[in-house]
């Protein structure tokens, strides 16, 4: 099968979402929201020019700085970090489940959307926690390459990109022949078998959706609530198409 072209693959999502926008917009409206408020949050704090450690920098240049300051700070960074991994994780979930909603919807056009419970899937039980390990583990393989320099790391980034669709399809394989779950390895290897010869093609991809995300930017994130699913729609129909091809 030919691999269809960046216009061929946003083309289609267009002609899916003709007459559904409301449909793609409430699909996505958690993940729009939260990238809105991520926005928001930085102009906020660019603006106020805070950070958890004001207080330390504030001290130090009065050179007051005390033993019970250096533990407060350090007491704060940890659970600053705590409660962002935290809601990491679970923003995570929201867009894996979103992206679930959006192949399925790519594979059946007549497919009924259930905003709630669609981008909500990565946290039941046959997601949750498997997902969450995935994440971990593919974290940690991206960080160890790029301990050896910051361009494996990129790499290896773009070779594990297609991950959490890998893992959809070979869960639902497992599944329907009542075989274990996949193991984490077998997916990553899976995926970057699949990005052999197509990082490039994937960042450009990526990169074509650069100026509608700073022209987003500059109405506040608002025009995120187009912008996320469509681009959802997009990497769905690349996945897709990248494993028939396969």
């Amino acid at each position: 099968m030919e691999q269809k072209t960046r216009a061929d693959l946003k083309a289609e999502i267009k002609q899916l979402f003709k007459g559904r926008w409301k449909d793609a917009i409430l699909l996505c409206i958690i993940v729009s929201l939260l990238s809105i408020y991520s926005i928001m949050s930085n102009y906020s704090d660019q603006i106020r020019g805070t950070s958890p450690t004001s207080s330390w920098h504030s001290a130090s240049r009065l050179g007051t700085v005390t033993g019970q300051q250096v533990t407060l700070v350090l007491a704060t960074l940890a659970g600053v970090l705590l409660v962002q991994i935290v809601i990491a994780l679970v923003i995570q979930l929201f867009r894996i489940g979103t992206s679930y909603a959006m192949l399925d919807w790519v594979r059946n056009p007549e497919r009924q959307i259930h905003p709630v419970s669609d981008s909500t899937v990565g946290f039941t039980k046959k997601y949750g926690w498997s997902l969450v390990g995935l994440t971990i583990y593919r974290v940690v393989l991206i960080f160890l390459w790029t301990l050896l320099f910051i361009v494996p790391g990129i790499i290896k980034a773009y070779a594990y990109s297609q991950t959490y669709f890998v893992y959809k399809d070979m869960l639902a394989q497992a599944l329907a022949d009542g075989q274990p779950r996949p193991r984490f390895r077998d997916v990553v290897t899976r995926s970057r078998q699949l990005m052999v010869g197509h990082k490039w093609q994937f960042f450009v991809l990526q990169l074509s959706f650069l100026g509608w995300a700073i022209l987003s930017a500059l109405t506040a994130g608002i025009g995120q609530l187009w912008l996320t699913p469509y681009t959802y729609g997009v990497m769905a129909n690349y996945y897709d198409n990248l494993q028939l091809k396969a």
